[in-house]
């Protein structure tokens, strides 16, 4: 993961304008003193004589001022999942690698454009939850993420599955307790659990918020084919599935088609960026065909 450093300075995370309130290298919505001119407008009470635009206010014979558009910060607050669901796939690589391997590009990109980078890896129980790593400039912070990622014990030891709706709507929860108004939000997840509740949480973190989605998935999660009857196994139960009942075959695209509705129409609103990534898929690839430069 620490070799996607290079590739990943061809991604650009440009969503949305930034809204923190810290100063940095991007352009926010905020207008003030900096060093970025951005327009000419008659003067106010109130604005600073030093901004005047003495050759408008000379040649339209009313006073005028200068506004510029300060730089600000963006801190980015990475949430990737490593979910007992995470670890599965049909071909290519686990869910959980690619997430890795997604939420690393994303890093290292965040970290080359000067911004912060906090983290959050979550597993669906407290007591396997890493704890939350706050945003921090430079190598530093991306390489806490990847060592959170790799050293995360679901890697060695499956725990029981917890409620999908429940461990996802902490995490929205905390993060929406934890970013600092302004931040991107990006999540790398497989979307299990969302529903009405946690769909509206991520309404209100795209009040304060850009949310960055990047959906990972197997093609055998969004269309399971008639092969017969299959085994299944956690390691520790296992359970056999006839694919070849349809009732069975549109019961497991549902449950699937369900999440992606709610992302699907979540898009749809300002500030909302959602990317799919399959297991079979490559990573750089993905990204690169909607963040490249």
């Amino acid at each position: 993961m620490i070799q996607l450093q290079q590739p990943a300075a061809a991604l650009h995370l440009k969503a949305g304008y930034p809204r923190a309130l810290m100063a940095g290298g991007h352009l926010s919505r905020f207008q003030g003193r900096g060093i970025e001119f951005d327009e000419v407008r008659p003067y106010q009470p109130g604005d600073d004589i030093r901004s005047m635009d003495w050759r408008v206010t000379a040649r339209t014979g009313k006073p005028h001022t200068k506004l510029f558009r300060e730089e600000r910060e963006r801190p980015a607050l990475m949430l990737v999942d490593m979910r007992p669901a995470m670890f599965f796939a049909t071909r290519g690589a686990l869910k959980s690698v690619i997430a890795a391997e997604c939420a690393s590009l994303l890093a290292w990109s965040v970290m080359q454009q000067g911004d912060r980078i906090g983290s959050l890896v979550f597993g669906g129980e407290r007591s396997t939850e890493t704890q939350l790593a706050r945003p921090v400039r430079g190598r530093r912070g991306v390489l806490r993420l990847l060592g959170n990622v790799i050293n995360h014990p679901n890697w060695k030891q499956r725990p029981q599955a917890a409620d999908e709706s429940e461990s996802l709507l902490m995490l929205l929860q905390r993060a929406f307790h934890a970013a600092r108004t302004g931040s991107m939000i990006i999540i790398v997840s497989d979307g299990r659990g969302m529903n009405d509740k946690a769909a509206s949480l991520l309404k209100r973190l795209l009040q304060h918020h850009t949310v960055v989605f990047i959906l990972v998935y197997d093609a055998f999660e969004a269309d399971m084919p008639a092969v017969g009857e299959l085994q299944a196994s956690d390691g520790i139960q296992q359970r056999s599935i006839d694919t070849n009942s349809a009732k069975q075959r549109q019961q497991h695209q549902v449950h699937f088609s369900t999440r992606r509705a709610y992302l699907k129409d979540l898009s749809r609103l300002p500030g909302f960026v959602l990317l799919e990534c399959a297991t079979h898929d490559d990573p750089f690839s993905v990204l690169q065909a909607s963040l490249g430069r």
